[in-house]
């Protein structure tokens, strides 16, 4: 840390990681901010050292906590649940989708639920897509888990940069857009198909399986992007990240059955008449 003092005005050198700015700037800074700025990059740097994301998400609003990536990208959770309705109350959860980057895991209601308790402890940053309102508060509901982990929920950054609705919707706007008929699967058709699974459908979990890792293992690619399009707004140059490609998920969708339940559900009139002939 160094300052410089010209025409009554200082500046500050830091150099603060990914979170701010990748290499050492000098940056124009009032006198009278000068021993404020010093104090708040000195801890800054110190949380920094000490792995500490909390510290950075009190002092950024929720559309700047893609600053954290890659920064702490280290132990990162990719999120996203399935439940039988909008109340932790008084809905259901079903599933629960988690990408650490390399693997995969499900956990579904009835068989090992109560594992995920366990192993997201490990993990010290959360990606959601509006876990902030929804995934995360039901998590915190029905499992009795702080979630204290450092979180970003891609939606405000999202919107930030102008990109408002559905996560699918979204994608496909930012040309992410996902092949084949899971696709058009949404929330009302998880809760259908968790119906169909109830009621023994071969093929129903394994169908809702993987349209919940649908979601979750292109969560990657898409903090990416927000990551990209984000660094391009900044007055310092930061270098950018490749997007991960999305694995293969290790569920097969049942078509017949994604045909059902879009014609149930009315997202797909013309998949109904096929299947009353």
């Amino acid at each position: 840390m160094a300052r410089k003092r010209s025409g009554g005005c200082g500046r500050l050198e830091s150099p603060v990681g990914n979170i701010f700015w990748t290499t050492p700037r000098w940056v124009p800074c009032p006198p009278w901010l000068q021993d404020e700025a010093r104090f708040e990059l000195e801890r800054s740097l110190t949380a920094l050292e000490k792995r500490d994301a909390q510290y950075f998400l009190s002092k950024l609003p929720h559309q700047l906590h893609w600053r954290l990536y890659p920064e702490f990208s280290e132990r990162v959770a990719y999120l996203d649940i399935e439940t039988t309705g909008l109340s932790a109350q008084e809905a259901m959860l079903t599933v629960i989708g988690l990408y650490d980057g390399e693997q995969s895991q499900v956990y579904v209601h009835g068989r090992n639920l109560e594992q995920f308790v366990t192993d997201i402890e490990s993990f010290t940053l959360l990606v959601t897509y509006n876990g902030k309102q929804f995934d995360l508060p039901f998590l915190r509901t029905k499992l009795g888990i702080p979630l204290n982990q450092a979180h970003i929920d891609l939606r405000y950054p999202l919107a930030a940069l102008g990109y408002k609705g559905g996560l699918k919707k979204i994608e496909k706007l930012m040309g992410l857009e996902r092949p084949g008929l899971v696709s058009q699967l949404d929330g009302w058709c998880a809760v259908v198909l968790w119906r169909y699974h109830e009621r023994g459908e071969s093929g129903a979990l394994e169908t809702l399986l993987h349209y919940n890792l649908e979601d979750v293992v292109h969560l990657p690619a898409l903090l990416a992007e927000v990551y990209n399009m984000s660094i391009r707004q900044l007055p310092l140059p930061v270098e950018p990240v490749t997007l991960p490609e999305p694995p293969p998920i290790p569920f097969q969708p049942d078509e017949s059955i994604m045909l059902r339940v879009l014609a149930d559900t009315g997202r797909l009139p013309e998949a109904g008449a096929c299947h009353a002939r």
